[in-house]
């Protein structure tokens, strides 16, 4: 009996054979779509640590700089310069030399401030004094 028996399904070949290759073209699409989140974070993360190395290596670059600043501060020349420069004072060995602007020169030798000779020069250094020589010269002089 066991060998004249033919058991018919109900199902075709060809239809069992669509189910299971569409059932496995299913976990595969499943399976390829749950692996794209954590490679998506993988990437995202990678970019935040290359980003945050190149933070940190541009910080230590500022701190070695740092570090030599201060151990060239620690040179007494430099210890008495600066002292010397925040406390005006000057030891005897030093010279002092002093940067007089034109424009000073100007109002030591005039008593009257308000007007400005011709022969005043512009200065690179000082914007408010450009300014006020431009005003006596150009438009003071030429209103009057």
């Amino acid at each position: 009996m066991g060998r004249n028996t033919q058991v018919i399904s109900s199902i075709s070949r060809k239809a069992k054979l669509n189910i299971t290759s569409f059932v496995f073209i299913l976990f595969v699409l499943i399976s390829i779509f749950v692996s794209i989140n954590p490679i998506v974070t993988m990437i995202s993360k990678r970019n935040q640590i290359s980003s945050l190395e190149n933070k940190l290596n541009i910080a230590r670059k500022e701190n070695i700089e740092l570090l030599a600043l201060e151990k060239s501060l620690y040179i007494n020349e430099v210890i008495a310069q600066e002292a010397l420069k925040q406390f005006n004072i000057a030891s005897p060995e030093y010279k002092i030399v002093y940067n007089v602007n034109e424009i000073d020169k100007l109002k030591r030798e005039n008593a009257d401030d308000t007007l400005i000779e011709e022969k005043a020069i512009y200065s690179n250094n000082n914007l408010w004094e450009n300014l006020k020589i431009l005003y006596y010269k150009e438009i003071y002089n030429a209103d009057s």
